[in-house]
């Protein structure tokens, strides 16, 4: 744990501290380095403007939310929020930067890229609706509602489970897929040891006893979503 005190001793705002030209110059580079930059609260139209970018297809986009709990709420005492803003000044400068440009980009966009987020959000809950189960609730761990119970008549499909399963895991199978040959049976237990952890909470996702498929299928095979 990090005493509270020093919680502003590191990262980006220790670095540049109050000088506030670097900032500045820093945000600059930051903006020129990359094409976009997305923000959470505008994520289908982020992911839409990445889609025209990227020359994807909407159903590339397809996403299931994980480890979200919209029932649990905490209050910060406003001395505290005071101090955490003050701490992370310059985070807070680079957030408030690339939301006003997200923001400008996305009302500069016209009528055919706002069809496409509503399209996006509506290929989203039909996604979800087919694939897991609404008849029951969410499991539930530490509070958070951290995946899924799949639908009677998806239980075989691979996407379905793909799409519930964690980004922990699913960095551990791209790299069991990309350095294979060369990974430590300790690695691989860990690994396993997480997916048998996490399935107890979240059914829906992919079982151990499915990794070999998955890294065996290719990528248009294990990306594609013609079953459902």
């Amino acid at each position: 744990t990090v005493p509270v005190e020093d919680i502003g001793s590191s990262g980006i705002n220790a670095e540049y501290g109050g000088d506030a030209d670097a900032v500045e110059k820093f945000i600059e580079r930051v903006d020129g380095e990359f094409h976009l930059v997305m923000i959470l609260e505008f994520l289908d139209e982020s992911l839409v403007l990445l889609k025209r970018l990227m020359c994807w297809d909407l159903r590339q986009l397809i996403y299931v939310k994980l480890s979200v709990n919209n029932e649990y709420r905490t209050s910060v005492d406003p001395d505290i929020q005071e101090r955490i803003l003050e701490w992370n000044a310059i985070d807070l400068r680079l957030y408030n930067h690339f939301k006003a440009k997200l923001e400008r980009l996305i009302e500069a966009q016209d009528a055919s890229f706002h069809e496409e987020v509503a399209a996006l959000k509506a290929l989203n809950v039909n996604f979800w609706k087919e694939c897991y189960s609404s008849g029951n609730a969410l499991p539930v761990f530490n509070g958070n509602k951290i995946g899924y119970i799949l639908a009677e008549d998806h239980k075989d499909n691979s996407t379905c489970k793909l799409l519930a399963t964690d980004d922990v895991t699913q960095t551990h199978l791209i790299g069991m897929k990309q350095f294979k040959e060369h990974l430590p049976p300790s690695d691989i237990l860990m690994v396993r040891n997480h997916m048998q952890n996490l399935k107890k909470y979240n059914p829906a996702m992919l079982g151990w006893s499915e990794v070999k498929n998955v890294l065996k299928s290719t990528t248009s095979e294990s990306g594609n979503t013609d079953e459902l």
